[in-house]
């Protein structure tokens, strides 16, 4: 996804269920075969690994095509909130991880499934460049503080199952603290349980 972000008309997804998929596929036969025929091609990744699939949440297109939308807020015992992104299968342990933070922390959460970290970073550069170059306009809002909001105290983590670099790229343009957690490196271990573990993204 790193180096896909280097060509200007692909477009990349990294979904992690099937109605994402069916979502993102859709608009692309759109896009690229529709009355506008864009010049554009979609890349996108699945895994192997098997999980339930639920229905998509109501309102959510929108977010699934501009590359997140939060999927649950996990209630917790004090005032302590964060907000988990996770994209891909990676985002299962995401769900399991809010779980374990309510219950054995006190710690609340706001889980989100980021399908591109890469869209939401181009139309916030987009945005950023918009506005400097009209200072004398209101800014516009980039869609990820629409989602994720204008607010200083945000503790945000973002989980992928690919390098650090692929989420934190997006970090210029969130408000609040934000620490993204990857897999830097292969060969390190001989199952995918083994290599979560090793780079700390698993829910332990």
């Amino acid at each position: 996804h790193v180096i896909a972000n280097t060509i200007p008309n692909c477009v990349t997804y990294d979904p992690t269920y099937g109605y994402e998929v069916a979502v993102i596929v859709r608009d692309g036969i759109n896009r690229m075969y529709g009355e506008n025929q864009e010049d554009i091609y979609y890349y996108l990744t699945t895994l192997n690994e098997n999980y339930k699939q639920p229905a998509m949440p109501e309102g959510a297109m929108e977010g699934i095509l501009k590359g997140i939308y939060k999927l649950n807020t996990v209630e917790a015992s004090n005032d302590y909130k964060v907000k988990l992104l996770g994209s891909g299968s990676i985002l299962e342990q995401v769900r399991v991880a809010s779980e374990v933070l309510a219950h054995d922390y006190g710690i609340a959460s706001e889980v989100y499934s980021v399908t591109s970290y890469n869209e939401l970073t181009r139309q916030a550069q987009d945005n950023e460049r918009n506005n400097l170059l009209n200072i004398n306009e209101e800014d516009k809002i980039s869609y990820i503080d629409e989602v994720l909001g204008n607010d200083d105290e945000n503790i945000i983590i973002s989980t992928t199952d690919y390098i650090k670099s692929y989420s934190e790229q997006l970090s210029p343009f969130v408000k609040g603290s934000f620490k993204a957690l990857g897999t830097d490196g292969y060969g390190r271990s001989d199952s995918r349980e083994n290599l979560r573990a090793f780079f700390e993204v698993d829910t332990d």
